[in-house]
């Protein structure tokens, strides 16, 4: 008799649960070793992810800033900004038939030199109302905006809606209506085109924009009317402020905000400065 061996013997239970062991304890090991890298990555993209959230509002917030008709930037606290936003400006002509004249309460005068945004000016008006009151038929038109009492374009004192435009000409035509005329020559023969007031406030966990309602004397935080539009939101800290230079250099306005992601324990804080023209 002839004995037969079967060699496709297996693993037996003891070997099987040592190898399971075994593959367990350097699957744990491993996992510490990546933890800590994918942990960093994840981290990392969440904190560029907020980076780029607040550079985007704050380079936003600072190229609409540098907009601003000059002396017509004010705060309410540290948190809610408003100015003018200029749409256009130059040199108006100061002598011969076609000046500006300052004893006119509507008149028509040439420009000199091209308007970069001449096509897109808004006119229209009959009065000065047109273009302060929203929703406005025309731009305004500013002289010499000093910003205190006597030629502050909030209080209605050095600003025009303009009426009408001839590009062949160069000419705008403006109203004053109800003011008689510009109270204050601009000694560099300058003016501005003005199309409406931005506000940026911080309220609660973010930031809106607000645009196109009526210019007014006093600052309203939030504006009252025209359109509202949110900017950023998990802000956890906004910060606002303005310095308005001198004759030698011009306005600053700084504006710094911490954006938190509450449900990963993550902050960023940015700081922006903007330079605004203050010599009107």
């Amino acid at each position: 008799m002839r004995t037969v061996v079967n060699d496709n013997t297996g693993f037996t239970l003891i070997e099987l649960v040592i190898v399971i062991l075994i593959m367990g304890v350097l699957s744990f090991i491993l996992v510490n070793i990546l933890r800590g890298p994918m942990q960093a990555y994840l981290d990392v993209e969440r904190r560029a992810r907020l980076v780029d959230i607040a550079e985007t509002a704050l380079q936003r917030m600072t190229r609409e800033i540098r907009l601003a008709l000059p002396n017509s930037v004010r705060l309410s606290g540290s948190t809610a900004i408003e100015f003018l936003r200029t749409r256009d400006g130059g040199r108006y002509r100061n002598k011969g038939a076609n000046r500006l004249k300052f004893n006119k309460q509507s008149d028509t005068f040439q420009f000199l030199g091209p308007l970069n945004n001449f096509a897109t000016i808004l006119t229209g008006g009959a009065s000065q109302a047109d273009c302060l009151i929203a929703p406005r038929t025309a731009d305004c038109m500013v002289v010499y905006n000093a910003g205190n009492p006597g030629a502050n374009a909030y209080a209605g004192e050095n600003i025009a809606a303009i009426t009408a435009k001839n590009p062949g000409a160069s000419t705008l035509s403006f109203d004053l209506t109800p003011v008689t005329n510009f109270p204050i020559q601009s000694p560099s023969q300058r003016f501005q085109v003005v199309d409406t007031p931005v506000s940026f406030v911080c309220s609660g966990a973010s930031i809106t924009r607000y645009s196109d309602y009526s210019i007014t004397v006093g600052q309203a935080v939030p504006p009252l009317g025209g359109n509202s539009n949110l900017l950023v939101d998990q802000v956890s800290v906004c910060s606002m402020t303005y310095d308005p230079g001198s004759a030698t250099r011009a306005a600053l306005v700084t504006i710094s905000i911490t954006l938190q992601d509450t449900n990963l324990g993550q902050s960023v804080t940015l700081l922006q400065q903007a330079h605004v023209p203050n010599q009107p």
